[in-house]
């Protein structure tokens, strides 16, 4: 066998360290790049919120200037003191809660309890019930409205939170999310339930909506978000004022400090801070949950 001597070994060494020194300044000039673009991108993405926060802490500040103030050049709260005097926030805030709280409920407990079957049961039809179920997506929600108010009116539920709560109580999307990431949970799990004994509802509560934690954290933070921002169904359905949710209080009221775009801005922002929190608690559940249904 022939072996390389020394010095061959040592200058195949030293051109490789040469190669990798040299490679070194244009990746580290493609991560700044990277990272510039990446850093330009979330700018123009956040530059209305950014705006609308700057708008709202400078009072008496020309906000239609160009260019747009993004980052505020001073700070006062009056914007926020004197939106929560003029505004009953507690009681608007109570409002949204109610309305969300049930909102969750009924879409968590209808939407695992109709995707469930459709995942592990076998059935005749199944296929075909799920497909209706999903072509139901391409039909727009506003054309729903009218046929709504009609059923709503007619079950007296007007002027009621089950009214605003009840045309939104299940989603055919949340039911997909669900049934997918029901069927990435083995079958094992449930035949070993089975060979326990243990009744169909027993194996679904303790052993399949255990498996499926980070499919129920992703619908909780979609349906918050979707009740906490809702304001049209509330106006058309709830007949008074001192019921609306947060968000319908806040463009109901427009009108009267329209002539203050701070006080919009501020109470804009104290109506969208609950949903940043959330989803920053809860960000690590939404993204498990979203591959696992994809993976499913």
């Amino acid at each position: 066998m022939l072996m390389n001597p020394p010095s061959m070994d040592r200058s195949v060494q030293s051109l490789e360290r040469n190669a990798r020194r040299s490679r070194q300044p244009r990746r580290m000039l493609t991560l700044a790049v990277g990272y510039l673009l990446l850093l330009l991108l979330a700018l123009f993405m956040m530059g209305p919120f950014l705006w609308l926060l700057s708008v709202s802490l400078m009072p008496g500040k020309n906000v239609f200037a160009f260019p747009p103030p993004i980052f505020p050049t001073f700070v006062k709260l009056t914007n926020y003191t004197e939106v929560w005097g003029f505004i009953n926030f507690p009681k608007y805030i109570g409002n949204t809660l109610i309305i969300t709280a049930l909102g969750l409920a009924l879409n968590l407990v209808l939407s695992l309890t109709t995707a469930y079957p459709l995942a592990k049961m076998r059935f005749k039809g199944r296929s075909l019930v799920f497909a209706i179920l999903v072509s139901t997506m391409i039909i727009p929600s506003s054309t729903a409205l009218i046929v709504h108010y009609l059923t709503i009116g007619w079950l007296g539920l007007i002027g009621s939170y089950i009214g605003v709560v009840l045309p939104s109580a299940v989603s055919v999307f949340n039911i997909f999310l669900m049934r997918q990431t029901f069927m990435g949970v083995p079958d094992d799990i449930r035949d070993s339930g089975k060979i326990d004994g243990a009744s169909e509802l027993r194996i679904f509560l303790r052993l399949m909506v255990p498996m499926v934690k980070p499919g129920i954290a992703v619908i909780l933070l979609l349906e918050f978000m979707a009740y906490w921002n809702n304001f049209l169904w509330p106006i058309v359905v709830l007949d008074d004022p001192g019921k609306y949710p947060l968000a319908a209080a806040l463009t109901y009221l427009n009108g009267q400090f329209a002539y203050n775009f701070g006080w919009i801005a501020a109470g804009t922002i104290l109506s969208v801070l609950p949903i940043i929190l959330v989803f920053l608690f809860t960000q690590r559940y939404y993204m498990e949950g979203i591959s696992g249904a994809v993976k499913g």
